[in-house]
């Protein structure tokens, strides 16, 4: 009788243990925004988020819109989004849940110098979750705030520091839902590439979490400048 209880007690610590989220991560992206002109803009922006440090996938995602350019200081951005996440932090377990988002923005930049930019970004989200063996399907908004400063180092790297809170509306509820603290290095590989790389301090309402973060970007000019 001992050994069952003892066994019980082992099991439903081994399944806590696992089910918890992991301490760290990995998120990668790639980034291809299309020009049509100094206006126009169609965004694209695909991801892979690894469970833990291992490779196995967490999150897929992709992201897509059109972007306005209004100023040189303010632009703005609407668009849809797909994202598949694992329903639990098991490898064991293969199911993917289905997010469907709408997403808008509003975008001012400023230069405070020749080598120092501020952003601020201010985006909206509608997501709507399918069901899935853990969850029934629901709908949740969210409110994300973003603050961007990035310093040029050299012709070829740059420093850039952000932070991100969001807010969510779910279940009748308007709670805290993360904050990202994010520093980067950005290689300039040429006048329409680069290349980031670096860590973000990602705040859950459970815990926190430590991401390395990797984005390549290339922008694709279609009306020739």
């Amino acid at each position: 009788m001992l050994k069952k209880l003892i066994t019980i007690l082992l099991l439903f610590v081994c399944s806590n243990v696992l089910a918890q989220r992991p301490q760290s991560g990995g998120w990668f992206s790639a980034q291809l925004p299309v020009s049509f002109n100094p206006k126009w803009q169609w965004h694209n922006d695909a991801g892979y988020r690894t469970l833990g440090t291992s490779t196995a996938a967490l999150q897929y995602l992709y992201r897509t819109g059109v972007r306005y350019t209004m100023t040189e200081n303010w632009n703005t951005a609407a668009g849809v989004a797909f994202f598949f996440t694992r329903t639990s932090f098991q490898k064991t377990n293969h199911e993917f849940g289905k997010e469907f988002r709408f997403w808008e923005e509003v975008n001012y930049k400023i230069e405070i110098n020749n080598r120092l930019q501020l952003i601020s970004r201010l985006r909206t989200e509608q997501r709507f979750f399918s069901a899935t063996q853990q969850k029934d399907a629901y709908t949740a908004y969210r409110m994300r705030l973003r603050t961007q400063a990035q310093q040029q180092l050299t012709t070829k790297w740059s420093l850039l520091l952000a932070d991100e809170y969001m807010q969510q509306y779910a279940h009748h509820k308007f709670l805290f839902d993360q904050n990202r603290l994010i520093v980067s290095a950005v290689y300039q590989i040429n006048s329409s590439a680069q290349l980031q790389g670096g860590y973000m301090w990602l705040l859950w309402p459970d815990a926190p979490q430590h991401i390395c973060t990797v984005t390549f970007q290339k922008n694709i000019l279609l009306n020739g400048n």
